[in-house]
């Protein structure tokens, strides 16, 4: 079977004739499935309309844009565009940064309050049985001082039908724990057991090994500014399309 031949490299103009006219255009986004993100970038552009910079913010958010994008700013090339586009792309991030500050800053404390508990970070033990007895009696042992949560578990895991693993997790944000658990945690402090509770088919026992309380800090606070963004998108997104507004994602941050 002889070698297959090589594809060309297809280069830009190749592929422009293809948008040539504003039907085209629109036709080629609706079957990539891209209209949604196009009508959410428009939102975008129409909310930033106003928002003014500085010429000292315009020329530090380009050399940010540079650096983030791997461009050489002297040399700029960056996916096909002008030096004009990436400018404008560079400005537009910053207007973007602006306006959340603008429209969202001041709703920031109330929505720090409400999502705390899911940014809170913690380090712990946890233990899963099958049977609520011998949990429960997992549990008294370790309260009492008498052994440490894998002590107890390994030892009564005759008792459980098999040795119900004790795992260390952490630290992490609590909202990663799942619901069950991230419930059962709440108000918790450093060397707290809580349970027995049952989470999917298991008595999940918990040690508390360390608590670290989410702070309002410039990474969280970035963060949070774009869950916001990204609430006011869907809600202006639903009005113009009719359907329900969807719940953005929420990504718990890494330490």
């Amino acid at each position: 079977m002889g070698n297959a031949p090589v594809p060309r490299v297809v280069k830009l103009g190749d592929l422009l004739p293809a948008f040539s006219n504003f039907e085209t255009v629109l036709s080629s986004l609706k079957s990539y499935s891209l209209w949604p993100a196009v009508l959410r970038e428009a939102l975008l552009d129409r909310a930033i309309t106003g928002v003014a910079c500085t010429q000292g913010e315009v020329d530090s958010c380009w050399r940010e844009w540079c650096v983030k994008n791997g461009v050489d700013p002297e040399i700029p090339v960056f996916e096909g565009l002008s030096v004009m586009e990436m400018r404008k792309a560079s400005v537009r991030e910053l207007r973007i940064e602006k306006f959340k500050e603008q429209a969202f800053g001041k709703l920031l404390p109330e929505y720090f309050r409400a999502r705390k508990q899911s940014l809170d970070r913690v380090e712990l033990e946890i233990a899963r049985f099958q049977h609520r007895a011998v949990a429960e009696e997992a549990l008294f042992r370790c309260r009492e001082g008498e052994q440490t949560l894998e002590q107890a578990a390994q030892e009564l895991a005759h008792r459980d039908g098999g040795e119900p693993p004790v795992k260390r997790m952490g630290p992490m944000p609590t909202g990663r724990l799942g619901v069950g658990i991230s419930a059962l945690l709440a108000g918790a402090r450093p060397g707290e057991f809580r349970g027995p509770k049952k989470v999917g088919q298991f008595q999940v026992i918990v040690k508390v090994l360390g608590v670290t309380e989410g702070a309002l800090d410039q990474k969280t606070r970035q963060k949070l500014l774009g869950e916001l963004l990204g609430h006011w998108i869907e809600q202006q997104m639903a009005a113009m399309t009719g359907r329900p507004p969807r719940q953005p994602i929420q990504e718990e941050q890494e330490g």
